[in-house]
């Protein structure tokens, strides 16, 4: 059953010394395949922590569906301390998907998966059907699964609609605009 939208409404973050984001409105629709991409520290696994719930937004709301099932598969997995980086996530992604969720939130999911792992669980985002949100700066996993890029730049987050390869292609056309705007001057 689709789940009804997650909307950000004016939502910023910030810490004492930093902003991350401000004024984000944005909408999360079902079956959306969302990546968050940034430099490090810009806010993306923060904004997962938002999604899940487990961290309020400095400004602004992220309304939810009060009865969405969510899946999240942090960083940094606690438990599990005698497995191996990919059993951890294996562990992990199993525990959250036992749980039948609407939306799926994955942060880092490939660090330190060995080729076998890796393949597992590409093969596990294949099956699995509803909205997924993941942080990532694996290339191979935005390009397969990903459809919409959310950009952490500047304390701003760019919606991007499209594959990473589209991005980049976007990237370069503007490049070459301005190139050659340049080179007329």
């Amino acid at each position: 059953m689709p789940h009804k939208p997650i909307q950000f409404i004016n939502c910023s973050l910030m810490f004492q010394d930093k902003i991350c984001f401000e004024n984000f409105n944005a909408q999360i629709l079902h079956k959306n395949r969302i990546a968050l991409l940034g430099r490090n520290g810009s806010g993306k696994s923060s904004l997962l922590k938002m999604i899940y719930g487990s961290l309020e937004p400095s400004e602004g709301s992220v309304k939810k569906p009060e009865t969405l099932k969510t899946g999240y598969v942090p960083q940094n997995i606690s438990g599990f301390e005698t497995a191996s980086g990919g059993e951890r996530l294996n562990l992990a992604m199993t525990r959250a998907l036992s749980l039948d969720p609407e939306i799926l939130l994955l942060d880092e999911p490939t660090n330190h998966l060995d080729l076998k792992n890796r393949r597992s669980l590409f093969k596990m985002l294949e099956r699995y059907q509803e909205t997924l949100i993941i942080v990532s700066h694996d290339l191979e996993l935005l390009r397969t699964h990903a459809e919409i890029l959310w950009f952490f730049e500047n304390g701003k987050i760019r919606i991007f609609q499209g594959n990473y390869d589209d991005l980049m292609k976007e990237t370069r056309e503007k490049q070459e605009s301005l190139f050659q705007e340049l080179s007329l001057l």
